[in-house]
């Protein structure tokens, strides 16, 4: 996994979405950011640890009382409604939403691959309201990967929607999305 990266399109859309949308960029910030080895001014690709700690760095500043975990999930969701800010993202949850929950789920893989060159993800369906989905890694921040679920469920139409998470041995994570 350390040898994996995060593309750039995702890293300048994380900026925009998340660190500028949210006022997040101070000058101490953005010095923070570029001793992580992220350059707001010139983003590129990121390795997959540097893209950790900064979702670790943005996560105190969303949420500098709560947990660690706490923070994650808010930048998860921050990022998703980023997302659907845009042309692209509105339109992809448009049709994701003509789809439904159980489709746009197992067709989890897909949405996940154009964002970094390491994260695969088997999809498998439970029950009506229940598909697990597996990341061959959460990278160590599972709440994120929750925060980004539990904010994409209500786009494509579910009701109540709930995240549970599992750490297998062999280091995947599993993901229990239920809902309503």
């Amino acid at each position: 996994m350390a040898d994996g990266v995060v593309f750039r399109h995702t890293v300048e859309a994380f900026i925009s979405r998340v660190i500028l949308r949210r006022g997040l960029l101070s000058l101490e910030f953005d010095r923070e950011l570029k001793a992580l080895g992220l350059d707001v001014s010139r983003p590129v690709e990121v390795s997959v640890s540097t893209w950790i700690a900064v979702l670790r760095a943005c996560a105190k500043r969303l949420n500098p009382t709560g947990t660690e975990a706490e923070g994650l999930e808010q930048v998860g969701r921050e990022m998703l409604r980023g997302y659907l800010d845009g042309l692209v993202g509105k339109s992809l949850f448009l049709l994701l939403r003509m789809v439904g929950t159980r489709r746009a789920l197992l067709r989890m893989m897909e949405s996940y691959r154009t964002a970094d060159n390491v994260t695969t993800i088997k999809a498998t369906e439970r029950g009506p309201q229940c598909v697990d989905l597996e990341f061959n890694s959460a990278f160590g921040i599972p709440s994120y990967v929750c925060g980004v679920l539990l904010e994409a469920m209500p786009m494509v139409g579910a009701r109540d929607p709930r995240v549970e998470f599992r750490l297998e041995p062999s280091g995947a994570t599993v993901f229990t999305a239920t809902w309503s």
